[in-house]
């Protein structure tokens, strides 16, 4: 009997990781916008006959200096705790690949003790990987202290562009269903956080 959480491909683990903690910065990334469209009072609050303009925000932060610095500073942070992962999944597969192989020699009684023993392996590299890479973990604190700052400066040249042109109200770009092209801010926004 194999236990759960046991992968045979530590590559495959490997990507699946990279690309959920892409993922993660990318769902991240569009709660960010998400919260500047939701948590703006004067912008949410405007009255319907004002001009409305519409901003990019994704390019925005893909071309923030400090958006690419908090992907850097969380892959650092992530790398230790991959490593890590990957020590532990090893551990288990051999472990799992020993008692696979001494199986058919054992009591029951010692092949119980050895299957409870790689499940609580398993179980405790579950929630080595839940600690660190899940929701609440050390990343996504990590990712919510990073992108906080980067947010606020958004949403305060967001803010700033928006007052200085006269919008009531900025949407982001992709909630658009019709506009004209005048009422994308996205490059005087850009303009404002000095991004070329």
């Amino acid at each position: 009997m194999e236990p759960q959480g046991i992968t045979s491909k530590s590559n495959t683990t490997k990507m699946n990781r990279t690309r959920d903690l892409m993922s993660l910065c990318r769902r991240t990334a569009l709660a960010a916008v998400f919260s500047i469209i939701v948590t703006v009072p004067s912008l949410q609050a405007a009255p319907v006959a004002g001009k409305v303009g519409v901003v990019d925000f994704p390019r925005i932060l893909q071309q923030m200096p400090e958006a690419k610095q908090a992907e850097t500073t969380l892959k650092a942070t992530a790398a230790p705790f991959e490593k890590e992962l990957q020590r532990q999944q090893a551990e288990l597969q051999k472990s799992a690949e020993a008692y696979g192989t001494a199986r058919a020699s054992m009591t029951k009684q010692a092949r119980d003790l050895k299957e409870k023993d790689l499940n609580l392996k398993a179980q405790g590299m579950q929630k080595y990987k839940q600690d660190k890479f899940g929701q609440g973990g050390v990343l996504d604190l990590k990712q919510q202290a990073l992108i906080t700052p980067i947010r606020q400066k958004l949403l305060t040249a967001v803010k700033t562009v928006a007052d200085r042109e006269g919008y009531s109200l900025v949407l982001d770009k992709q909630a658009m269903v019709y506009g004209s092209a005048d009422s994308d801010l996205t490059f005087k926004v850009m303009n404002q956080l000095n991004i070329k």
